[in-house]
Order: C-alpha cells, then sequence, then structure tokens
C-alpha cells in the first residue's frame, strides 16, 4: 500500500509524459456516458402509410420498417448567393434543398416489402391494370380499348399521399432522436439481382424526396417509437436489470439505486407491474445483504479507481433529482380517481399517429 501511494503522490509531483486513454474515458465515459457516440446499426424505421388509400394492415405496416437493413439519414443543401458590397463579399441565403435519401429491406419470403411497392405503384400508375392481352392490341391511329396510362393517381392529384411520412429513429442509451420526413415520394426502386452461384440475400432499395424533415428527441417507452416493441420483440428483462433479476451492488448496474430509479420510471410510464415487479426482486436481493459490507466494498473501489486514475463514476448509476420527482408526479396523476387519466398505457393497443416526443425546435 505504500508503494501505491508513493506512485501516485510521484505522478503528482512529476507529471507524465506518456499519457494513457483518460481523455477519451473522460470525454466519452462521464456523466452516464453523456457524449459517447451514437451506433449507426441502432436504428428503426416505421412507414406512415395513409389509412385513406392504402391497404396495407397493422401489423405488416409494422414490418416494413422492421426489415430495413440500412437507412440514409437526411441531408440539406442551402443554396446561397455571393454580393460584394464595395468589395467586401456578404454571402445570402436564398433557399434550402433536401437530397434524396435512399432505405434499402431485406427481401422477405413474405413479400411485405414487395406488396408495399406494388400498392404504392399501383395508386399512382395504371399501367399494372390491365392484362398482358391489352399490350398486344394495336394502338396506334386506332382507338385505344384503355384510355388510362401512366401517371394516374386513383384519386385526384395533391389530395391524399400513399405516405404521410418515414420516421427514422437513431437509438442510443435508452432514448432516441428521430427524423421524420414529410410527404415523402419514391423516386426510384429496385428489386435485388439474381446472381447463380452467390448466396447473398436478396434486397428492395428504395430512393425518397421529400417536402420538409422535423426533429424529435425522447425516452424510449411505450408508444415514443412507433411500431419498435410491439411484434416479433423480446421482452425478456436483461439480468442486470432490476426486472431480470438484478445485482447486489448498491450503486452498480442493476443495483439498488437503479431499481428504485426503474421502479420510478415505470411508475411514470403507467406500469404499474413492472414497478411492483422491480421493487420486490430489488427488496430480494438485499434481504440478506449485509449493506454496510456491501457499501464500503464499493466506497473502497471507488477509492482505488480515483488513485489509478480512472473514472471512478463510469460504473455509478447516478438517477437526476429532476426524472425523480416528474416520475413521481406523473405516476400519482394516473392513478384512478385522483388524476386526470384513469387508463394505464398498453403496448398491445393501436399505435398512435404522433407522440414523438420532444420536438426540437
Amino acid at each position: 500500500m505504500a508503494g501505491l501511494f508513493s506512485n501516485f503522490f510521484k505522478q503528482v509531483a512529476t507529471g507524465d509524459e506518456i499519457r494513457d486513454w483518460q481523455h477519451a474515458s473522460r470525454l466519452f465515459i462521464d456523466s452516464l456516458y453523456r457524449l459517447s457516440p451514437k451506433m449507426g446499426s441502432l436504428f428503426h424505421v416505421y412507414m406512415d402509410l395513409n389509412p385513406v388509400v392504402s391497404q396495407i394492415q397493422q401489423n405488416e405496416q409494422i414490418e416494413i420498417g422492421m426489415l430495413a437493413k440500412s437507412a440514409t439519414l437526411p441531408k440539406f443543401n442551402v443554396q446561397t448567393k455571393t454580393l460584394n458590397a464595395y468589395n467586401r463579399k456578404n454571402i445570402n441565403q436564398e433557399r434550402i434543398t433536401y437530397d434524396p435519401l435512399t432505405i434499402n429491406f431485406h427481401d422477405d419470403s413474405a413479400d411485405v416489402v414487395r406488396d408495399f411497392w406494388y400498392g404504392y405503384y399501383s395508386y399512382y400508375y395504371r399501367d399494372a391494370d390491365y392484362q398482358e392481352s391489352s399490350y398486344r392490341q394495336d394502338h396506334k391511329y386506332k382507338k385505344r380499348q384503355e384510355q388510362t396510362w401512366g401517371f394516374t393517381p386513383l384519386m385526384s392529384v395533391g389530395t391524399e399521399h400513399y405516405i404521410n411520412a418515414i420516421r427514422i429513429y437513431s437509438l442510443h442509451q435508452k432514448s432516441f432522436s428521430a427524423y421524420t420526413l414529410i410527404n415523402p415520394t419514391i423516386t426510384n426502386f429496385q428489386h435485388g439481382d439474381q446472381v447463380m452461384g452467390e448466396y447473398e440475400p436478396l434486397q428492395h432499395s428504395m430512393q425518397f424526396e421529400y417536402e420538409a424533415v422535423q426533429y424529435a428527441t425522447g425516452d424510449v417507452s411505450a408508444g415514443t417509437v412507433l411500431g419498435f416493441n410491439t411484434i416479433h420483440y423480446d421482452h425478456s428483462a436483461s439480468p442486470l436489470t432490476p426486472l431480470g433479476g438484478g445485482t447486489t451492488s448498491i450503486l452498480g448496474p442493476g443495483g439498488l439505486v437503479e431499481g428504485i430509479s426503474d421502479v420510478t420510471n415505470n411508475l411514470q410510464n403507467g406500469n404499474f407491474l413492472g414497478a411492483a415487479l422491480g421493487g420486490f426482486r430489488t427488496a430480494q436481493n438485499f434481504k440478506s445483504q449485509n449493506l454496510s459490507r456491501v457499501a464500503g466494498a464499493e466506497l473502497k473501489q471507488l477509492g482505488m479507481d480515483i488513485l489509478r486514475g480512472q473514472n471512478p463514476l463510469s460504473t455509478v448509476f447516478v438517477p437526476t433529482a429532476g426524472s425523480v420527482n416528474n416520475g413521481i408526479a406523473k405516476a400519482i396523476q394516473t392513478l384512478p380517481g385522483i388524476g386526470s387519466g384513469d387508463t394505464m398505457n398498453d403496448a398491445s393497443s393501436v399505435i398512435p399517429s404522433s407522440n414523438q416526443g420532444r420536438i426540437d425546435l
């Protein structure tokens, strides 16, 4: 132990010539990974189809987005004009344009994505309405048997879009960042290539243009990320979380502090059963534990991390006072006979058309 303190004070006095990963650690890990980069593979897509013109069922509408294998996020171009004022340049903004983006989908065996494209195609264009024999008829300089071809929407132009919006969610740290594309139009569609001797899965590729982009952020919970945890979703709790069994730690993942925080969050979302189960399992974990001994061991480990120059808060869960107070307040409001709401959130209920979290202006 004496040698450990001796080395520590020597470092304080002389400094280090070769630094380790502490800078990156304090940037990306401090404050519960607040500045950690988002992962490109963690995303969800929801196709918000117009129920007036689309015949696709609710579950298949959700599955379209779940079959997305890659999605380009929006790109913007600001057109400017440079003016000279006595040889001093002034850049004036004139207009903004939105670059097309591409979403690639798995070519599924149930033809969910293919049927989505065919529904879009057959709504706007009449070329697929007729039998093959109609294309063999002589139509030059003669009366046509069929009068409507090409772009002829089933409803008058401008009244009904087939796709109301496309919502792309970047998922991170139990939160989401949403990009909503308003009134998107498919400008390019490509089926995959059948190649003999290759065993790569087929895919569909769609390119979209859109009229505007809206932003939103929020916590991932029931109804905030449309279609995310409704079907084909594993609801089994992680063993590191209180609902999955938890741990006997006080400050670490799945420990006492996180268990209390999860109970508060479940109350906030109206999940009273989850709150009760999480609280019960957390209590069971510490039923036979000596809290003072556990706390002493964790404080000792924190002290060792400080002496080693490591981030002492990288493995500590600390809920904010605001989240606790907000959760309790919302939970009281949802109790029957007390607050304005008298129903609990149900993951199997119909997906709302909004509830996209906090809109960033």
